[in-house]
């Protein structure tokens, strides 16, 4: 049974994981930690705190000390986890494309392109 180690690096306030998606299978476990011991937020899609013990109930907080989930299940499904640095954040509509993988997400709906005005029209 396989451990996979992700974690999280704050980059101006996204957060990044270090790798993107992770192998559902039984019995694999899974550990979120932050690279600089702040806290990061991992809000789970549906799917996939239906197949993680234990259950994770979003968000769930991380600092540099690793949480850790096992999968329950091989199976297919609709698994993803987006990482935001607020507890309360807005958190985007999950992918609902099922597959094999948690998919590790970022949620750039915050991040500007270096333009003061984001309405510029050109």
């Amino acid at each position: 049974m396989a451990t996979t180690a992700i974690i999280l690096t704050n980059d101006n306030g996204t957060l990044s994981p270090s790798q993107f998606s992770v192998p559902v299978t039984s019995g694999d476990t899974v550990t979120f930690s932050t690279s600089d011991g702040s806290a990061a937020y991992l809000f789970f899609s549906p799917g996939a705190a239906a197949v993680l013990s234990p259950a994770p109930s979003s968000p769930v907080e991380v600092s540099s000390i690793a949480v850790s989930f096992a999968f329950t299940t091989s199976d297919p499904g609709t698994y993803s986890v987006f990482f935001e640095t607020a507890p309360d954040a807005t958190v985007p509509d999950f992918p609902v494309i099922p597959s094999g993988l948690l998919e590790l997400l970022i949620d750039t709906t915050n991040i500007g392109f270096g333009s003061p005005d984001p309405n510029t029209k050109g």
